[in-house]
């Protein structure tokens, strides 16, 4: 017994047992052979006693030191060896703890998924090994300004995690923000060559939606916020957001619009299961329209007129063929005839969604020129819906902004250039110029 439970449970349970076995059979050996002049047994026991606590305390020891090396081993398990700080095996096994006990405490849970900006320059340029210096101050950065119950792990490559147990995405956007611009302000070796001259990163924030929720969900909303932090001109935070979650806050006093929400979100789902470049193209577009609208103040009802324009403009695009929607070569005369009809059936289809049927006019008109050289009806000038003029920018400049089979990707500066110069032909020439200093003022 006292060498199953010294194994069992170490040298303290195996000294417990050794020490009260021995004062029992002593106590014993004295209770009923405490009469005779030389007690036999109680000198047997004695030896016996001290051999069950050499054993423990032998044995016990031994097993301590199996035990360390077992947690060291563990430990090397979870560690990076880089970096030094958790892994990305140890990210998927603590953080389903951690979620876990968030849900039991009814407490929430946050994700941050951070990546070093232009990383590959910066390897190109100094090598790998000055590479990897940087990535471990990065890593002593984000273990120095979290808080002591917060959890960082190194994901693979140059992004990282860091789980944050006992707060929502709101309070997490803060903590974001200042190891952002920690790492903004710190002094790499190099920088001065890179972008801005600084290393910087990008940031994206989830949260844990409750205990429907799953780890996979969370990590891939986190990468989905990291990916439009990365887009949107990369150094900052983004706390995730999509067109499913959001479509229902803009209006919540627009019953219709909750009872009708699922048919949308199901139209929504087919496109971005037929060609996932329109689904982030939607979401890009909306966040573009956004911006532009708070930039010029303009009334909360255009700008709820807007972001439903901007969600819904692409819906017709369920009616043209995959093959076409995924070409990855200039589309043909045919083709494009079929693609030219999506404003008219989005706006045929958004007809049909309850107390949508304002929207149709500002998204059939949302590929018309401001020369009057667009489609589908060759409309121009001030006759085009104001919005659909302001969608027009926001739409043309996302379409620019991102790489197509048939078009080269332009930077913001290229596609600004781009606007100017089109200026009166394609779009509104006033709203060009606010849509340009809404985007560069952006932050």
């Amino acid at each position: 017994m006292i060498v199953s439970y010294t194994i069992e449970f170490g040298i303290k349970v195996g000294l417990t047992i050794a020490i009260t076995s021995s004062l029992t059979l002593l106590a014993l050996d004295l209770f009923l052979y405490g009469n005779k002049d030389v007690n036999t047994y109680f000198q047997s026991d004695l030896a016996l006693s001290a051999m069950f606590i050499v054993v423990a305390w032998i044995l016990g020891f031994y097993v301590k030191m199996e035990q360390k090396h077992i947690r060291e081993l563990k430990e090397f398990a979870n560690i990076d060896g880089l970096t030094e700080i958790y892994n990305h095996r140890y990210f998927h096994e603590i953080f389903k703890i951690k979620c876990d006990e968030c849900i039991e405490k009814n407490v929430p849970i946050s994700l941050i998924m951070l990546d070093i900006d232009y990383f590959k320059i910066y390897n190109d340029m100094y090598g790998h090994q000055q590479g990897d210096q940087v990535l471990r101050e990065i890593s002593a950065i984000l273990k120095g300004n979290v808080r002591k119950n917060d959890i960082v792990c190194r994901y693979g490559g140059e992004e990282f995690c860091v789980i944050l147990p006992g707060i929502n995405q709101e309070e997490t956007n803060k903590i974001a923000n200042n190891l952002r611009e920690m790492i903004y302000s710190y002094q790499f070796e190099g920088m001065m060559h890179m972008p801005n001259s600084h290393i910087t990163v990008s940031l994206g924030i989830s949260e844990l939606y409750g205990a429907n929720d799953n780890i996979k969900n969370i990590v891939s909303r986190a990468d989905d916020a990291l990916y439009r932090a990365k887009f949107f001109r990369k150094n900052r935070v983004e706390i995730y957001s999509s067109i499913f979650d959001d479509f229902s806050k803009v209006d919540k006093e627009n019953s219709t619009i909750d009872e009708n929400i699922k048919s949308v979100k199901s139209l929504i789902s087919i496109i971005n299961s037929r060609d996932r470049y329109t689904y982030n193209h939607i979401e890009r577009v909306v966040y573009y329209c956004q911006i532009f609208a708070e930039s010029i103040n303009l009334s909360q009802d255009d700008k709820k007129k807007l972001i439903y324009g901007a969600y819904l403009h692409d819906l017709g695009k369920i009616n043209v063929s995959k093959e076409i929607l995924i070409s990855e070569n200039k589309l043909t005369k045919d083709e494009w005839e079929e693609m030219k009809r999506h404003p008219s059936e989005s706006a045929d289809i958004i007809r049909q969604i309850g107390g949508m049927e304002s929207i149709a006019q500002l998204v059939v008109q949302h590929h018309e020129k401001y020369d009057g050289s667009g489609y589908p009806k060759g409309i121009q000038g001030e006759d085009i819906n104001y919005l659909s003029r302001m969608l027009t920018i926001a739409d043309s400049f996302d379409a620019m902004t991102n790489k197509r089979p048939y078009q080269e990707k332009k930077t913001f500066e290229e596609a600004f250039c781009e606007i100017e110069r089109c200026k009166g032909t394609h779009f509104d020439p006033d709203l060009s110029d606010k849509f340009i200093e809404a985007i560069k003022n952006m932050q």
